[in-house]
């Protein structure tokens, strides 16, 4: 039945279909033209020709020029009502159109579950799409955000976070940091020491008699005591004669010195947000806060070593603009306002292609110091002043090199939105991912090895039974954690090789050849698990054989 009436409403109608037929007829592709057009006679229009429920209220009038080409019922209707300031709802196959000050459209309230984007952000994003009626709240615990507004709002509000909240990206942050120290000690001298002493009535050094006791002692000490020095000395007790004794030591010290202090952090951080590495130690101090009760006194701690900042922003040019901030701090001396620290650091903004390496170095510190001590006038009488002077000299110089390599994570979502092809995205690329699951398979694995064969860092003052335990349990992290990767049947299998040719556990070896045999049958490691299976079970009878023979009892054919 077609009908129209006039009043508070209007209805334009082609009879009343039901919601689903509605919702097909408005997804049509259409082309629409008019000048000048009445707005309540273009709407008529849509009603008959598309065949959909339109309700308008008493206020819906004005004029319309339209040129629409190949677009949806619904989305021509959005756009004529949005340029006329309307607005539209659905409900139960009706659509009604009201200027938004109206009650005519149902304002409705629903919940939108956000997953990156925190309820706050989104409230931001969105607060300005919301009508004069239109109210937001946040919950940030279930970190959703509830719209109360007219339903052509909220899906705008909708569209937009579905652009926006998306994963953010991560950057992996490789950096070696280099501490190169030279120094340079030259220390150059002779101390004397001299002690004159006759005893009772032995002549004097003169071979004079006295009845009293004579002494005289006394040392020539060059600049620093010969015991600050360690290495290059030589102590010559070389005369000692009727009470005199004479010593000399002699300092002849040359050093050269060279360190490095090399840091290979890696750390993965969101775009735009802060990566600090910092390695060192955290010194306390007091603080102390004048109040209007007294004084309070609080413990404080300061980063001192060597620390890192990196601020990475992702660019679409497929570069990298990073913040970075280098320093290198050591302690000083501790004064009553607090801690004084010697730094060298440096602040730069750079732009650097993905994967490729930044390099900050010329960060240098040199000290040279130097000094001559000699006896008067014998210091200075040439070639014999070399026995009564003493010179040190101390050089040092420090540079601090940082080399940064930022790199992009994708997820392998991310990786086939990009229109990468599937072959691209096996376990080789995503080893170059240094979080990713295979990568730390591969260095639970090395580190297994290198504890069952007893070789690398990992083993050094390791007795075998520690090695072989440790190696078993890593083994079996690979197994039972990351059964999907390629490294589970090698790692179960090597195992049982343990848990049969070092601790004769045939038993349980058994069970794990076993695993091998069903959970990887195609695996190259599983003819090999048959094959020790039947040498463990060959073995077990032989020595069932031999224990029976030794038991004097006949063995059963």
């Amino acid at each position: 039945m077609t009908f129209f009436a006039y009043g508070a409403t209007q209805a334009l109608a082609i009879d009343q279909f039901p919601p689903t037929e509605v919702e097909d007829r408005l997804k049509q592709t259409i082309s629409l033209e008019y000048k000048d057009a009445d707005l309540a006679s273009v709407l008529r229009s849509l009603a008959w020709t598309y065949k959909i429920n339109i309700v308008t209220g008493p206020d819906i009038k004005g004029k319309v020029s339209i040129n629409l080409q190949d677009i949806s019922v619904e989305k021509a209707l959005q756009a004529i009502l949005t340029i006329n300031g309307l607005v539209y709802s659905k409900r139960d196959g009706v659509i009604y159109i009201s200027s938004g000050d109206t009650q005519i459209v149902e304002i409705k309230t629903e919940v939108i579950q956000l997953k990156y984007l925190t309820a706050t952000q989104a409230q931001n994003l969105s607060r300005k799409l919301l009508s004069s009626k239109g109210d937001m709240k946040i919950n940030e615990v279930a970190n959703n955000i509830i719209i109360t507004d007219y339903q052509a709002n909220i899906d705008k509000i909708r569209e937009l976070l579905q652009q926006v909240d998306l994963a953010p990206k991560q950057v992996l942050i490789e950096a070696k940091i280099v501490d190169i120290t030279s120094n340079d000690l030259r220390a150059m001298g002779v101390t004397w020491n001299f002690d004159y002493k006759p005893v009772g009535d032995t002549k004097s050094l003169f071979t004079r008699k006295t009845h009293y006791q004579e002494e005289l002692k006394n040392t020539i000490t060059m600049g620093e005591e010969s015991s600050s020095l360690s290495g290059g000395q030589i102590v010559l007790n070389t005369l000692t004669l009727k009470g005199l004794t004479i010593g000399a030591t002699i300092d002849a010290l040359v050093r050269d010195g060279r360190a490095n202090l090399l840091a290979s952090p890696s750390i993965a951080v969101i775009n735009g947000q802060e990566a600090r590495i910092v390695i060192g130690e955290r010194y306390p101090y007091k603080e102390k806060t004048q109040t209007t009760s007294g004084t309070t006194e609080t413990t404080k701690f300061l980063d001192i070593g060597t620390t890192l900042k990196v601020n990475p922003q992702i660019n679409d040019d497929g570069y990298i603009t990073m913040s970075i901030h280098p320093e290198v701090s050591a302690f000083s001396a501790s004064l009553d306002a607090g801690p004084r620290i010697t730094t060298r650091e440096a602040d730069t903004t750079v732009r650097v292609k993905e994967g490729e390496t930044l390099v900050i170095g010329g960060l240098i510190k040199q000290t040279n110091e130097g000094s001559r001590d000699k006896v008067p006038i014998l210091g200075d009488i040439p070639i014999l002043g070399i026995l009564f002077s003493r010179s040190e000299g101390k050089k040092e110089q420090t540079e601090l090199a940082v080399f940064i390599t930022p790199r992009v994570l994708f997820s392998r979502e991310e990786k086939m939105k990009l229109g990468r092809k599937k072959a691209d995205l096996d376990d080789s690329d995503l080893l170059t991912d240094q979080t990713s699951p295979l990568t730390v398979v591969e260095r639970i694995y090395e580190k297994a090895v290198n504890l069952d064969r007893g070789v690398g860092l990992e083993s050094i003052r390791k007795q075998e039974i520690f090695r072989k335990a440790q190696a078993l349990s890593h083994y079996e992290i690979i197994y039972k954690q990351f059964p999907e990767s390629k490294r589970a049947p090698e790692a179960k299998y090597l195992a049982a090789l343990i848990l049969k040719d070092y601790y004769k556990d045939y038993r349980k070896a058994r069970l794990v050849l076993l695993g091998i045999i069903q959970d990887y049958p195609k695996s190259e490691f599983s003819a090999k698990a048959k094959k020790t299976y039947e040498e463990i079970e060959d073995r077990e009878k032989s020595d069932r054989k031999e224990k029976l023979k030794k038991a004097g009892i006949k063995p059963p054919r």
